[in-house]
């Protein structure tokens, strides 16, 4: 089975690796002391720490890859399997179901390790993502499965994946920083710039969506509800 590059250091690896020493823990200094919702062997299902929305998760590996296109293939089983288990009693909690990702490359890798891949999942209208990336003049290409994200393994794009359909877009040179988090505030009602993840936490989103997902905090072997 292939495994992720090497990255050490960095917040959000400690993290999963079960330091204590982590922005999470200084932030909310054990009120609640974890933010992990649900687990399987490669795979980790946190609530965001800094949320736009009530439910905004993070879908990350356990090993550190850039994007998720690079490790489609190694967990093509274990992936679709996670996310037919999660999206049912996310939709039951909050409604809609929407992943998005910024997929990096190779050459985006910084010391801080920010380039870990993650899938933000939201309750989010995704055709109403995808028809702002539009409206900015990135063009689409339609994936048939999830296992057609690898050709993008080696490129930096954003995913919009939700129930009509995933789309990956190839981003132009020097687009915003945090673009997704600003198309999901237009969406949700955020003023510029109070979708900046560094400038607002919204602790009060976050601990909600934690005591709503309580129940799925369960191992490998046990499924959400």
């Amino acid at each position: 089975m292939p495994r992720g590059i090497e990255c050490v250091g960095s917040d959000l690896c400690q993290e999963l690796a079960g330091s204590r020493d982590t922005t999470f823990s200084m932030v909310y200094k054990g009120e609640p002391p974890s933010r992990l919702i649900h687990s399987t062997e490669n795979f980790r299902l946190l609530a965001d720490l800094s949320p736009m929305t009530l439910g905004h998760l993070l879908l990350l590996p356990v090993d550190h890859y850039f994007s998720f296109a690079q490790l489609a293939n190694a967990f093509d089983e274990e992936l679709p399997e996670l996310l037919g288990k999660v999206e049912p009693a996310y939709r039951e909690t909050f409604g809609t179901f929407t992943v998005l990702e910024h997929g990096s490359s190779p050459g985006m890798q910084s010391s801080a390790c920010i380039s870990h891949a993650h899938w933000h999942i939201l309750p989010v209208d995704g055709r109403r993502v995808d028809e702002l990336i539009l409206a900015d003049g990135l063009a689409p290409t339609a994936l048939a499965g999830l296992e057609h994200l690898a050709a993008f393994d080696d490129v930096p794009y954003f995913l919009c994946l939700h129930e009509d359909g995933m789309n990956v877009y190839r981003p132009r040179p020097s687009m915003p920083r945090q673009y997704l988090r600003s198309k999901i505030a237009e969406i949700v009602g955020i003023a510029d710039p109070l979708w900046d993840y560094a400038l607002v936490v919204r602790k009060e989103l976050f601990r909600e969506t934690v005591a709503l997902t309580s129940a799925w905090r369960v191992g490998p072997d046990r499924n959400p509800p």
